[in-house]
């Protein structure tokens, strides 16, 4: 028998611990009643004090469990953050070091039994990730799931399956006191029943294989799953779900299923506003989804494993995934540190290496010196646990000491001018797989409310960053820094403890930037302008320049009625694309036909001297002043004429409203349209991960609803939108964010979790824009 229940609900929560609460009669019965995961600390976005979460924290809970006398018992926590010790009817049974991967406590062969758990937040040098500076938090609490499991005696230890070939699948497993005992493997697709084979354990371990299979490739596109149903006699039965696919990183690049892929990807933090760490599967669900929405093929789990029902996503959406041991450039030099992340690396590949989607392993502290012995040993356990997947050390050292399979190193060389990415040659060996694991990033920090060309210039860095990924010889692909804004340390990031390097900002919601990953996509058809049309967002109250994201083939674009032209992708600028940014520094254009006393070659020169009065302050050069006024004295006209042209067709001044056309072209049709339109009333758009949730569940079900302040028409979020809302809801669901708050940007965050009731109910947003209400239904 084997079998797990699962253990998030009928929690006691204390912040802070005394030594009384280890008595078995103590009285607890009025603490907090939570459910898990859980964060005792409530992170606001914005300024606070460091490491104010820091400290002790206490749950209890009483468990009863119907099983036989023989059958063991243990407590399975998925992650506590950072340290805990484990009390069974007050006392000491346990402790566990490290937040990030899983921590089992053996309780034998009990079945009734009180635990109190005394959690401690504290950054503790003793194991990794800390004991240097680190550029992320690692928050506080039981923030991932637990589950109670009852086996026998003889028990399964680790299953891995593999498939690297689409005619054959092996299985290889360990098992405790159960030598002779025979092993029954079944293949499933779906229901059917593929393929059945059985071998016996021979000191504790095992291996089969099944041979002369038709199996369907995992793959992007078609990320397709089969099950294996394992049997330890009539001891123990476990299920496992696989994909059969071959990853492979090259010289010449990587390569999934024999076919080479570029990789294109972006780092991921698993901290969410107001919650940290504590955000259940629905929302690690949730960022998968986002990120395939966004267009990238791979996601690295920067710096440290991450929940397991993220990974599960990715299998099911076709989402490749970097996942790597904690950690951030410090290598503890003690023994116990050094032998933790040994463990880090054990624990790490055996939790996961059943995820199709993991292509490589990170063995290496994240940006770390070179440390022989260190590395020497994680490749070696990660080749002996995994012998399927390759490695990787993510490095920011050219040329340093390669101990693994892939050269993986964090480029941020690109500053606005010049390669986007360093030649490999400069970095590794020709011959060594390559890829690119870091850029941009700190290198230029944009919040959503910085200025207008600060938002459109980041996103050009992350084109012009892809294209030179799509062009780079011998590199498998790059992963950009990040997919969302994150909380950090008070030596990091800006003032208030963001880093604000994402493409999504801390809520989800995009950013310019998003925009260069999504156009992408080859549909559907999508036109997205990164750039303000308003004359006092630029110097000199002058448009300097629109980008456009587009996947389609041109852009048209017309001010009010009047067309300005027609505009195709810089093609020049990023010639490796698939879709190049549309760059419009013409806003006179076809305007100038209302002059109809101008031919076709005065139009064009008149629009480019306009331009430079525009952009240079009226400060023209002595070149120009001669040729504004050949113009005035060639068509007779006046300084108060050339006033005119300039307020129509530059300032756009004295118009009744000013209103910007974007239309997406594909075979000369429209097929994608965003409107700028100025002085209307922005709306409150409400985005949910999801409007249906369910009971029944490991655990409670949330979900994410992003608050975006727009115009009509308009896709981006309004950077000066900073508006107080007030959140009320109304039935069988309950606020996981502050009822109070704003916006930040014209974006903002609410979280709603069910609390154990079916129904119906509606989340109402109060603010100056009105009552904006959403509906859910409770299952």
């Amino acid at each position: 028998m084997y079998q797990e229940i699962d253990a998030n609900d009928g929690w006691y929560f204390h912040p802070g611990f005394e030594d009384a609460f280890l008595q078995a009669d103590y009285d607890y019965s009025a603490w907090q009643q939570v459910d898990l995961p859980h964060s005792p600390h409530q992170f606001g976005i914005g300024y606070r004090q460091e490491l104010s979460y820091e400290g002790f924290s206490t749950y209890r809970r009483a468990f009863s469990v119907a099983k036989k006398a023989e059958q063991l018992l243990s407590l399975h926590f998925d992650g506590i953050a950072n340290s805990a010790k484990f009390y069974c009817n007050g006392e000491l049974v346990g402790f566990s070091k490290g937040a990030y991967l899983p921590y089992t406590l053996d309780l034998g062969t009990l079945h009734a039994f009180d635990l109190t758990v005394v959690v401690d937040a504290t950054e503790d040098p003793a194991f990794p990730p800390f004991g240097g500076s680190m550029d992320y938090l690692s928050f506080c609490g039981i923030y991932r799931l637990v589950t109670l499991v009852v086996t026998e005696k003889e028990h399964l230890t680790f299953l891995s399956v593999s498939s690297k070939s689409d005619t054959s699948v092996q299985l290889q497993g360990r098992a405790v006191d159960s030598d002779t005992l025979g092993v029954t493997a079944l293949l499933y697709d779906g229901r059917s029943l593929l393929a059945r084979s059985e071998t016996t354990i021979e000191n504790g371990s095992f291996s089969l294989a099944f041979e002369e299979l038709k199996l369907r490739r995992w793959s992007l596109d078609d990320p397709y799953l089969y099950t294996m149903h394992i049997k330890l006699a009539d001891k123990d039965q476990r299920m496992i779900r696989f994909g059969s696919r071959s990853a492979e990183f090259r010289a010449d690049g990587f390569y999934l299923n024999g076919s080479k892929l570029k990789l294109v990807g972006l780092n991921r933090h698993q901290d969410y506003p107001y919650l940290g760490y504590a955000a259940p599967p629905s929302l690690q669900r949730e960022d998968a989804r986002l990120l395939k929405q966004l267009g990238v093929n791979l996601v690295r789990t920067s710096h440290y494993p991450q929940d397991c029902s993220f990974l599960s996503a990715c299998d099911e959406l076709g989402l490749l995934v970097f996942e790597e041991i904690p950690g951030w450039q410090h290598i503890g030099k003690e023994a116990g540190w050094r032998s933790a992340c040994l463990e880090n690396t054990r624990a790490m590949i055996e939790r996961d290496c059943n995820h199709p989607s993991i292509i490589l392993w990170g063995v290496r502290i994240n940006e770390s010196a070179d440390d022989r012995q260190l590395y020497e040993a994680t490749n070696a356990l990660a080749h002996e646990i995994d012998p399927h997947r390759q490695t990787g050390g993510v490095r920011n050292l050219k040329h340093s000491e390669f101990l693994e399979d892939v050269y993986t190193y964090n480029d941020f060389s690109y500053a606005g001018k010049g390669r986007g990415l360093m030649k490999k040659s400069k970095i590794c060996s020709k011959d060594a797989p390559y890829l690119v694991s870091e850029y941009c990033g700190h290198i230029y920090p944009v919040k959503r409310f910085d200025p207008p060309m600060m938002r459109s210039e980041h996103a050009l860095r992350h084109y012009q960053i892809l294209d030179a990924a799509a062009s780079t010889k011998g590199l498998s692909g790059a992963i950009g820094w990040c997919m969302h804004d994150y909380y950090t340390h008070a030596n990091f990031g800006s003032g208030d403890q963001i880093c604000y390097h994402g493409v999504l900002d801390l809520a989800r919601n995009p950013k310019a930037a998003a925009y260069a990953y999504q156009s992408q996509l080859d549909g559907p058809p999508m036109v997205c302008v990164l750039s303000s049309m308003e004359g006092g967002d630029h110097p000199n109250a002058c448009l300097d320049q629109a980008v456009i994201a587009t996947n389609c083939e041109a852009v048209r674009l017309w001010y009010n009625d009047d067309l300005v032209g027609i505009f195709h992708p810089d093609r020049k600028k990023f010639p490796h694309l698939a879709h190049s940014p549309v760059i419009i520094r013409d806003f006179i254009g076809e305007r100038l036909k209302a002059e109809s006393y101008l031919n076709e070659r005065q139009r064009k020169s008149l629009s480019r001297l306009l331009g430079k009065v525009g952009r240079q302050a009226v400060k023209l050069t002595m070149l120009d002043t001669l040729k504004m006024g050949l113009f005035l004295m060639r068509h007779r006209k006046n300084y108060g004429d050339a006033v005119r042209l300039f307020s129509t067709y530059v300032g756009n001044w004295g118009s009744k409203e000013a209103v910007w056309r974007f239309e997406g072209l594909i075979d000369n049709e429209v097929a994608a349209v965003e409107v700028l339109r100025a002085g209307i009333k922005p709306d409150l758009r409400l985005l949910s991960s999801s409007t249906d949730l369910s009971l029944g569940l490991s655990t409670y079900d949330m979900a994410a609803v992003r608050l975006q302040v727009v115009k009509k028409g308009q896709q981006l979020p309004l950077s000066y939108a900073n508006i107080a809302f007030a959140v009320s809801i109304d039935g069988p669901l309950a606020l996981s964010s502050p009822d109070t708050d704003c916006t930040i940007g014209g974006s903002a965050v609410v979280y709603v979790r069910t609390v154990g009731k079916a129904g119906k109910a509606t989340l109402t947003v109060h603010s100056n824009l009105g009552d904006t209400t959403l509906s859910f239904t409770v299952r």
